[in-house]
């Protein structure tokens, strides 16, 4: 029998979806960019439960596993430095604002080079970008894309919208992502996104993100997987479960 205290597997969220439990994990003003702590200022109990409290094990299994792989870095940290709060500042920050900026449709299919990030942040030396893009990966904001022959390149994740957005841009990914669950269950014979796009009237920089988290309350097979340039999907279709969870998703829209 495995110890009480080991790890469980991760397993998809039952009742409630990932993006409500809480990526918004980072809060704060230009130039330093809180990434868990105070954003868990919004509600640290709630997004991170004590490992201790009852309520653990079930959110162990409602949660997915890139929000818990950012718990238990908060968490190895604070057990490493006492401190709870962890900031992007300086040539993290400078890099992030500036990926987030350069990003035309929010697909995060942009990849930029050390060089180009030197050149764009000049008042870093390599060695401080170098670090300031460890700290990115290390919170999920960032990967790195090895090529053997060639140098590394730096590309946002999914979780970088919705953290950075509401500090570098001028919307909240997380509150359009629930003005589109609205608009979403609108329809009842699947929903075509080029119509939700154009509902919304925003560019596709904003919209696409707000899009994918709620296309991640969908299964793969009602989401078509067409691949085109402009959106996340064309088309999804939610079922009967999928729609009650878009409607806590948006705050109880009918």
């Amino acid at each position: 029998m495995s110890d009480a205290n080991d790890k469980k597997p991760i397993e998809p969220p039952k009742k409630f979806p990932k993006h409500e439990a809480g990526k918004r994990v980072l809060k704060g003003a230009a130039g330093t960019i809180p990434v868990a702590g105070g954003a868990i200022s919004e509600g640290i109990d709630a997004l991170f439960p004590d490992p201790a409290s009852a309520d653990h094990d079930r959110w162990s299994q409602e949660i997915t596993s890139d929000v818990n792989s950012l718990n238990e870095k908060v968490e190895d940290i604070d057990q490493r430095s006492g401190e709870n709060t962890v900031t992007l500042e300086g040539a993290a920050a400078l890099a992030a604002k500036y990926m987030i900026e350069k990003c035309p449709d929010g697909l995060r299919r942009e990849d930029h080079t050390l060089d180009e990030l030197i050149e764009a942040c000049p008042e870093f030396s390599k060695n401080e970008l170098l670090d300031g893009l460890g700290e990115l990966e290390l919170y999920g904001l960032v990967t790195t894309r090895s090529f053997i022959g060639s140098p590394d390149e730096y590309r946002l994740t999914d979780s970088s919208y919705e953290v950075l957005d509401e500090h570098i841009m001028e919307w909240s990914t997380s509150e359009d992502a629930r003005h589109i669950a609205r608009l979403s269950l609108e329809y009842r014979d699947g929903v075509k996104v080029r119509e939700l796009h154009d509902a919304t009237g925003w560019t596709h920089r904003r919209f696409n993100p707000a899009q994918r988290m709620v296309v991640d309350f969908i299964a793969p097979g009602r989401v078509s997987q067409a691949i085109q340039p402009e959106y996340v999907t064309r088309w999804f279709s939610p079922n009967n479960v999928e729609r009650a969870s878009l409607r806590l998703f948006a705050g109880g829209a009918s």
